[in-house]
């Protein structure tokens, strides 16, 4: 009997499948909406940067003598964030059990591939803006967090600071159990970079750290912080958000349309947050719930928050974990972060999809078939001290999806 060694899955078939599909995760990602883009051309390479010019100090008197005097002319000194993009996507096979018509008729199976693709999108937002950018503890533990100024660096990846004084890997020990430390001076280096701390050695005061752009200097003021201690207890308040507004304000980030900050929460936050009889409060003199594509939205001070279940989580030591007790929420200004990707496809990750209709050495009869979809894309914090992630513990809701 002969082989069978094509199909019937037409490229008709297939771009109205794909027209259906893309329909329905254009505007269903917060964290995509919010974003800037930029589209990479051909020839680029797959590095991308943005320069920054660090800012000047003012002048803070007169000069009152009668002779004429030159001030030292000020460099115009840079440094910049770079992202490498990569590759992220999934396929999904199918038989013949299921017609080529029926994956048109069938919203479920748009449905379903489309709902991947966007909580895909999501979660690598929300877990970049966790890595890369200014974290603030709820309950404010001056032990875990800390500001302080550089007194030798060393290299792009450590400096020592005499303001620490904790024991050996107190502020972090390894790329996976990790604090956050952050630029926080503008006239310094490194302003509004962030990094994590992958070792601390109490000899030395030293922070080892992913690599900076640049070297910090004696002038980088640095903020650090990590989990430890966290607990469900430490609830998402009204005081927690109003002391984040302060940040901002003292950061002087540049807001969205109205004079609003937006963010991120997760749905167990939000129900710690209605406990609170300050936002009950609150809520009653504002405008209700909101809808952005699948999301709830709501306002509180200057921010408008969104409630997305993809919200990065970790545990106490920084380790990655989608049930860890720490949640990592950010609220940010416009202009912060940024997708970066090669020039076609859907939305601002370029989002394409890919079919197999041929058999291979484990299909001899052409039964199955796969339809896929693929990201050439990168995800960048520009602006680390204007993006402050909340982190917070939450009380368990018993029911978790």
């Amino acid at each position: 009997m002969a082989q069978t060694t094509t199909t019937t899955f037409d490229s008709a078939i297939q771009t109205k499948f794909e027209k259906k599909l893309l329909s329905k995760i254009v505007g269903q990602s917060a964290g995509e909406i919010y974003a800037t883009s930029k589209p990479m051309q051909k020839g680029e390479g797959d590095t991308i940067r943005w320069n920054r010019i660090q800012r000047a100090a003012k002048q803070t008197s007169y000069n009152l003598s009668e002779t004429s005097t030159t001030n030292t002319p000020k460099a115009m000194t840079t440094d910049y964030v770079e992202a490498v993009l990569g590759t992220v996507g999934d396929a999904f096979s199918f038989t013949t059990a299921a017609t080529y018509t029926s994956i048109i008729t069938d919203e479920s199976i748009s449905d379903e591939i489309s709902d991947h693709i966007v909580r895909t999108k999501e979660y690598l937002i929300q877990k970049e803006l966790s890595l890369r950018s200014l974290h603030h503890r709820v309950d404010n533990d001056s032990t875990y967090e800390k500001n302080v100024t550089v007194t030798t660096a060393t290299s792009v990846t450590a400096y020592a600071a005499t303001g620490l004084t904790e024991i050996d890997d107190f502020w972090g020990a390894s790329a996976a159990a990790h604090g956050y430390t952050c630029g926080i001076n503008p006239e310094a280096p490194n302003w509004g970079i962030a990094r994590l701390v992958t070792d601390f050695a109490t000899s030395g005061d030293v922070v080892t750290t992913a690599a900076f752009p640049q070297n910090n200097s004696t002038s980088t003021k640095m903020h650090i912080v990590r989990g430890t201690a966290l607990a469900a207890t430490d609830k998402l308040t009204c005081a927690a958000l109003s002391r984040v507004a302060g940040i901002h304000e003292a950061a002087q980030t540049k807001k969205f349309g109205g004079g609003l900050l937006r963010g991120f929460i997760h749905p167990a936050q939000h129900a710690d947050l209605r406990s609170d009889s300050t936002y009950t409060n609150i809520v009653q003199y504002v405008e209700g719930l909101k809808e952005l594509g699948r999301y709830k939205v709501f306002r509180i001070y200057d921010m408008e928050l969104v409630v997305i279940p993809e919200l990065y989580r970790e545990d106490v030591d920084g380790t990655e974990n989608t049930a860890g007790v720490v949640y990592n929420s950010p609220i940010f200004g416009a202009n912060t972060y940024a997708v970066a990707r090669w020039t076609s496809g859907e939305g601002k990750f370029g989002v394409k999809m890919s079919y197999i209709t041929k058999p291979d050495h484990s299909d001899y009869w052409g039964l199955n078939w796969m339809i896929n979809w693929h990201s050439q894309s990168a995800i960048a914090v520009l602006e680390a001290c204007n993006v402050v992630v909340l982190m917070t513990g939450a009380t368990d809701m018993a029911v978790v999806f």
